[in-house]
C-alpha cells in the first residue's frame, strides 16, 4: 500500500468511497496508530483484502445491519457510515452512526468475524 497518501490524525487516514444501501458515501479509512508509528503488516494485508472485494463487503455490510436491526426489533433505523477502521491485529469494521444509539454508534466488524457491535466494543 501506498502511504504516501495517508494523513495522520489520531491514526493514519485516508478518504474512501463506501456504498450502503444504493447511497454512495466518502469515509474515512482509518488505520490505528500511535505517534510516531506506521500501518502493521496485518493492516497492509487486511486493507489489500478489502480493497480486493469491496463490493462483497459493502453488501455484508448492508446484510449484517438488515439482520442487526431485524433481531433486535429497531424500526425507523438509519446508518450512517463514518469510518471504515483497521485495527493494529488487522481486524477492520464499518464505524457507523445510527440512529437507534445517537451517543455511541454500531461497529459493523467485516473481518475476520462478521457481526455488529456497540463501537466502544471494537474500539
Amino acid at each position: 500500500m501506498d502511504i504516501s497518501n495517508l494523513s495522520f490524525n489520531y491514526g493514519w487516514r485516508k478518504p474512501i468511497k463506501f456504498k450502503l444501501n444504493g447511497q454512495d458515501f466518502v469515509i474515512d479509512c482509518v488505520f490505528s496508530a500511535f505517534q510516531g508509528e506506521q500501518v502493521t503488516n496485518e493492516q497492509e494485508q487486511s486493507y489489500k483484502f478489502f480493497d480486493n472485494n469491496n463490493s462483497e463487503f459493502e453488501l455484508k455490510a448492508l446484510e449484517l445491519l438488515t439482520s442487526y436491526t431485524e433481531v433486535n426489533n429497531i424500526t425507523n433505523s438509519v446508518a450512517h457510515p463514518t469510518a471504515l477502521q483497521f485495527n493494529r491485529d488487522g481486524e477492520f469494521a464499518l464505524l457507523c452512526n445510527c440512529s437507534w444509539d445517537e451517543e455511541h454508534g454500531i461497529a459493523v466488524i467485516l473481518h475476520p468475524q462478521q457481526k455488529v457491535v456497540m463501537q466502544d466494543d471494537f474500539l
